[in-house]
């Protein structure tokens, strides 16, 4: 196959719980999910309804490295981006818009912003579901959100929102977020469903809140794209 170098922003050195997988169930391919709950469990979720998804992914996991399994993103353009191992690129895979849900034990997981009680979070709420998401940074002191690529080996370059939306789109955007986040910037992530949350630290350590939605995707970064390689 074809291989697709992706060139928008890559999540690099995230936690197991924020990333995707496919893996091994049986003799099958799954997607799979790691859950932390707030009692301390970790919880190893599954779901067999994507086996289109699973095929996107393997093809590239089997052209990169021969192994069929392992992590992929999905970022809020619905993209599906897979790491290469032991490297710092990632790969298009495709798109894939079927949203994403895991039962375990009785509960559906997902990245929805949907509290336990079936509503829809507010934002400043706490962000309950799954951790999954493409992580930005909103700059200290506020006025503009950025990520950083790596568009050749040993260059690193920054990608403002401020660049392609305007000074007073990005500027407007942060204030949304510092009301709940703090000026201090930091990390935020997006996922799939447009969702927007961020760790913040309180009187009982860290906790992850929920901060809305991405509505106008033309005030947002541009689509990225991938180069043939």
């Amino acid at each position: 196959m074809d291989l697709i170098r992706f060139e928008g922003n890559c999540p690099r050195n995230v936690a197991k719980d924020a990333k995707y997988g496919v893996r091994t169930k049986g003799t099958s391919l799954v997607i799979g999910l790691v859950y932390n709950t707030s009692d301390g469990e970790r919880w190893h979720a599954t779901t067999e309804e994507h086996p289109e998804l699973v095929r996107m992914v393997s093809e590239v996991k089997v052209a990169l490295s021969g192994n069929r399994a392992g992590p992929f993103y999905i970022n809020e353009y619905q993209q599906v981006i897979v790491p290469a191992f032991g490297t710092e690129d990632y790969f298009l895979a495709g798109e894939y818009d079927r949203p994403l849900r895991f039962s375990f034990e009785g509960q559906v997981l997902s990245g929805e912003p949907i509290g336990p009680d079936g509503k829809e979070l507010s934002p400043g709420d706490e962000w309950v579901g799954p951790r999954p998401g493409v992580p930005y940074v909103i700059k200290a002191g506020g006025g503009d959100v950025y990520y950083k690529t790596r568009p050749r080996p040993n260059v690193e370059r920054r990608i403002a929102l401020s660049d392609s939306a305007g000074a007073e789109a990005a500027a407007a955007f942060v204030r949304r977020l510092t009301v709940y986040k703090g000026w201090g910037g930091g990390r935020f992530y997006v996922n799939e469903w447009r969702a927007l949350f961020a760790p913040v630290v309180g009187q009982e350590g860290w906790r992850f809140i929920y901060l809305g939605k991405l509505e106008d995707m033309d005030r947002w970064f541009p689509k990225p794209h991938g180069q043939a390689r």
